[in-house]
């Protein structure tokens, strides 16, 4: 439970961050993240969540959900307004989350005892009900053990229950291949130095050749940070070979785009889309940061 508490404290204060930092991440910058969506509507060939999982699933409601790692949760919640779930297990170790769930369902004039709020899930145990719905929202690649967590959820599904993925695959504490790292550089140099620019010290550049931090640093932050990512991928295709995975690259866009972001803005949306085709050319070859997947019980061997 230590390692679990020191995840919790990382994750209450990114919850508790100023809103007038630097933009560092895809989802942060407008441009860039409708770029991401229309790349995952592409690959999914749905609208949104609710709109998927109804897709894959041939169901229109699924009756009773659960969000392990929901966080802030706004896209689970959505699914109760658009009618795919009754009701909803919200579930994640960080309590400042879990309140701004609570705010964001009251937003939306959800009726509070729909939701049900717990901080902990004991994966050793089966849940006392079964589930129509298992969801995980960037979110499984967190757990200590990916494989056992999917078993669970094979073990705890109702009879026409499916499994909900949006989530990371990297290597293990994101050690990245040379092979990745090498599209990276080779991105990154093709842009003007303007772009390159540090959000922390404007009068310096960033480097042109990502170096990962170390597996003790991960460990040092949030002891949870893609601890078995690498083995979600082939945990799936294992144990449901019938499951259609989705690759959704990320490579550039998380990656090489990470932190110089914030030196792109709207007029940048043509460079923004070239950088998203080399994002599709290495996933078509393999080099993968995010997928999407739905997996119905029947998919499991």
């Amino acid at each position: 439970m230590e390692l679990l508490e020191k995840a919790a404290l990382h994750w209450d204060q990114m919850a508790a961050r100023p809103d007038d930092r630097p933009i560092l991440r895809w989802w942060e910058s407008p441009t860039l993240r409708k770029l991401v969506d229309e790349n995952w509507w592409r690959a999914t060939g749905a609208g949104n969540a609710g709109e998927y999982i109804r897709r894959k699933t041939g169901r229109e409601s699924l009756g009773l959900g659960m969000s392990i790692g929901c966080g802030t949760a706004e896209d689970e919640i959505l699914l109760l307004k658009q009618g795919v779930l009754d009701r909803l297990i919200l579930c994640d170790i960080s309590n400042e989350q879990l309140d701004r769930a609570m705010i964001f369902a009251q937003e939306q004039e959800i009726d509070a005892n729909r939701i049900i709020r717990l901080n902990y899930v004991d994966l050793s145990k089966n849940y006392h009900e079964p589930l129509d719905l298992i969801y995980w929202r960037h979110s499984l690649h967190h757990m200590f053990d990916t494989r056992a967590a999917i078993k669970w959820c094979r073990a705890n599904l109702a009879v026409n229950g499916a499994i909900y993925c949006n989530d990371a695959c990297p290597p293990n504490y994101m050690q990245w291949s040379e092979t990745v790292l090498d599209w990276v550089e080779l991105y990154r140099k093709s842009l003007p130095t303007a772009y390159l620019v540090s959000p922390f010290d404007r009068s310096t550049l960033m480097s042109s050749r990502l170096t990962p931090p170390g597996i003790e640093h991960w460990k040092a932050i949030d002891p949870t940070e893609c601890a078995d990512s690498a083995g979600i991928i082939p945990a799936i295709q294992d144990l449901a070979p019938k499951a259609h995975i989705a690759f959704l690259g990320g490579c550039i866009y998380a990656l090489a785009l990470e932190d110089i972001i914030n030196n792109f803005d709207e007029k940048d949306e043509p460079m923004l889309r070239n950088a998203m085709r080399l994002d599709h050319f290495m996933a078509e070859a393999g080099m993968n940061f995010y997928f999407a997947c739905v997996i119905n019980r029947d998919d499991f061997l």
